[in-house]
């Protein structure tokens, strides 16, 4: 099965966390416990809570040294996109990426009007030339 990576289903794998270590332990988890259950790092537990709690769906009770995390409306889980986040990174990266394709296509587009301009400069010569042999 393909794992999927996006905040949606993250969301969804926190609460089931809170919930799991709640059933299990009979208290909420704290920061340390989700991200254990969950085998990410403490900053990503720590990003995905902030932003789970920014969007009233988690509670996050801060106490001296923890952090304690509590379901508050799991519902709104539902109001998440399911799709890949998109990254600060990838997106500037997709500018940049945009930014040189017209640069480029700039300077070709140049490159072809010098080029019909020296061509059209060497038939005026020529044709000069051959007016002046004339003569």
């Amino acid at each position: 099965m393909k794992k999927k990576n996006n905040f949606y289903t993250m969301a969804h794998l926190v609460v089931a966390a809170i919930r799991l270590h709640e059933h299990r332990h009979a208290g909420p988890p704290a920061m340390e416990h989700i991200r254990e259950a969950l085998s990410i790092s403490l900053e990503e537990a720590n990003r995905v809570s902030l932003k789970l709690k920014n969007l009233d769906i988690i509670e996050m009770m801060e106490k001296p040294g923890e952090v304690r995390l509590f379901v508050k409306d799991h519902v709104k889980i539902e109001t998440i996109p399911d799709q890949a986040e998109s990254t600060s990174m990838q997106s500037a990266l997709e500018e940049f990426k945009k930014s040189r394709t017209e640069e480029i296509d700039k300077i070709k587009s140049i490159q072809s009007s010098y080029a019909d301009k020296k061509k059209k400069l060497h038939e005026e010569l020529e044709q000069q030339l051959k007016n002046s042999l004339k003569k």
